[in-house]
């Protein structure tokens, strides 16, 4: 769909499968970086003073903030339920990490720990395969693998298959289809891993694993989403509001500081804990790199249209991130096709 400008009139080309049905969308013009608002099903942009209450009116949504801010023990304390009730990371992936940590490790122990499980196995060879680490089908087993690949590669692989299980699935309340989460995850790790490796390479392990598994927190409140989800999309729609805006209305605290708690479950280190919890503001990370790194990775890959929200057109890059991160425009517009690219390559 081609959309223009309210105010300097530029026209963009907008992917018609990125927008939502019969709403009304706000937009930051890249242009101008003035916000004007469009009428998906007319295509038509529309007077946003037309949709302000006028004096004596009441906001139904507004007015129910008090009656819904989700700040009950009860609602956290039973959201919170959920990621003790998250499956744990597969033994096999927990397993593989230990022994390549090991410089001295047997590859032969390495192959025996990821073949008692056959399903992530499986994966491995197919990712390995994939045209992403360039053999395609030159692959036969995972001792193969190793040999060919070599440890730290992959590690890599043993992770993306053992956590595709966990991130692939529906999720109703955010609206998400089959591998949405997974490609998206998947993009940002990518991205983080890319990112690292200009700014610090001895991060992209790390990197790479936090990308994998920001979003996980979603997985969490999906079913608290899917219980309110007219009023979220009503606020959201009406106060021009992003979904962690309204998951922190209606839950009081966010996903991304779940999938905080889910490294805790995980056993995984407090820095990635830490940067998962501030991706969204670096800024309050007190200086973290990572969390930066990974708020740039989310920005890529929703830029290059691996996104999967309504309210992906409100993502803004936070002030301050690509002169932390010493990451020029051009730099981030070949980033953005290259993880585009390398997400279409990885079979998994």
């Amino acid at each position: 769909m081609i959309i223009e400008c309210s105010h300097c009139q530029k026209k963009f080309n907008i992917q018609d499968d990125r927008l939502p049905d019969a709403k009304l969308v706000t937009f930051r013009c890249k242009n101008c970086g003035q916000k004007f608002q469009l009428d998906v099903r007319t295509g038509q942009t529309v007077d946003k003073k037309a949709n302000e209450l006028k004096p004596g009116e009441s906001n139904s949504a507004a007015n129910s903030q008090t009656d819904h801010q989700a700040d009950d023990n009860g609602l956290k304390e039973k959201i919170l339920q959920g990621v003790k009730e998250l499956p744990p990371m597969p033994q096999v992936v927990v397993k593989t990490q230990e022994l390549m940590a090991n410089p001295n490790v047997d590859a032969k122990k390495i192959a025996e720990v990821i073949e008692t499980d056959q399903g992530i196995a499986a994966k491995v060879l197919k990712v390995a395969n994939s045209s992403y680490y360039g053999m395609s089908g030159k692959i036969s087993s995972i001792s193969h693998a190793l040999i060919v690949l070599g440890n730290s590669v992959l590690e890599e692989v043993v992770t993306l298959a053992g956590t595709e299980g966990i991130l692939a699935g529906k999720l109703k309340g955010y609206g998400y289809d089959s591998k949405d989460l997974w490609k998206h995850s998947l993009a940002v790790a990518i991205g983080s891993k890319i990112i690292s490796g200009q700014e610090n390479p001895d991060l992209a392990k790390e990197a790479h694993m936090a990308g994998l598994i920001h979003d996980v927190g979603k997985i969490i409140l999906d079913t608290h989403v899917a219980e309110r989800k007219d009023e979220i999309e009503a606020y959201m729609e009406k106060e021009e509001k992003t979904f962690l805006d309204a998951e922190n209305r209606y839950f009081g605290f966010n996903h991304a500081e779940i999938a905080s708690e889910v490294c805790k479950k995980w056993n995984f280190p407090e820095s990635i804990a830490s940067a998962i919890k501030h991706h969204h503001q670096p800024g309050k990370s007190n200086g973290t790199g990572l969390a930066y790194i990974l708020h740039l990775a989310d920005f890529i890959a929703i830029t290059g249209g691996i996104g999967y929200d309504n309210d992906d057109y409100l993502f803004e890059l936070e002030a301050g991130t690509m002169d932390y991160l010493k990451i020029t425009n051009e730099a981030m517009s070949d980033m953005t096709f290259k993880v585009t690219e390398d997400v279409n390559n990885i079979s998994v």
